[in-house]
């Protein structure tokens, strides 16, 4: 899911107090912004939409590369007693179907983004200016999102993640219930998104296996 895959916000307000030629101590504290994203009421509720959305997409790629699978065992099973023709034939058929599966998978993911983009994406403005305030309110001086696939962190204690309390203020400036339970973030993973658009399945070629006609 890029708009959740990729480092959506860091907020970056490090204060130094040079008056005295002395730094102010730092205040440190994390938040993986996809997790809270979909932690939220207004995620739930737009991950449940896509999900509906998609599901009959992923149902038709998962029965076209199902039906590729069943083609190329049934291919290899009886390609030694194949005429040129009907291997030539059997060959093509397959990488027909496996191209429009391809273009289906692609076509799908780039649909799958741009909903996800447009529904989950107005949630990120809301609760980055629901971080800026608990930051300001409680002297952190650097949030840090680690929700990128490159973030540089190598360790950070859970004590500085402020999902939980973030999330809670989130739903009260919405209007919505506190989170029934605390929103805790896995120790080191990354939340998928709502749906990932199946690929092609393992042992399946994405292209038809080249032959040669069996010896006259």
């Amino acid at each position: 899911m890029p708009i959740l895959n990729n480092r959506l916000y860091t907020v970056t307000a490090l204060a130094v107090a040079l008056g005295c030629g002395v730094a102010r101590a730092q205040k440190f504290a994390i938040i993986d912004m996809q997790q809270a994203v979909l932690a939220t009421s207004d995620g739930k509720k737009a991950s449940q939409a896509i999900n509906e959305k998609f599901s009959p997409v992923k149902a038709e790629i998962d029965k076209m590369a199902a039906d590729i699978t069943a083609k190329q065992k049934d291919f290899t099973k009886n390609r030694a007693t194949m005429t040129p023709a009907q291997l030539a034939d059997a060959q093509t058929a397959l990488e027909t179907l496996t191209t429009a599966l391809k273009r289906k998978q692609d076509d799908a993911q780039q649909d799958l983004e741009d909903e996800e983009s447009k529904q989950l994406g107005t949630i990120v403005p809301k609760l980055t200016q629901i971080i800026n305030e608990f930051a300001a309110a409680n002297q952190i001086t650097i949030v840090l999102d680690t929700s990128a696939a490159q973030n540089n962190m190598i360790y950070g204690d859970g004590s500085l993640n402020i999902i939980t309390p973030v999330v809670t203020a989130y739903e009260k400036a919405a209007g919505n219930p506190a989170p029934a339970a605390p929103a805790k973030p896995p120790a080191a993973s990354t939340p998928k998104p709502p749906m990932t658009v199946p690929r092609t399945p393992p042992g399946t070629t994405t292209t038809a296996p080249k032959t040669t006609p069996p010896a006259k």
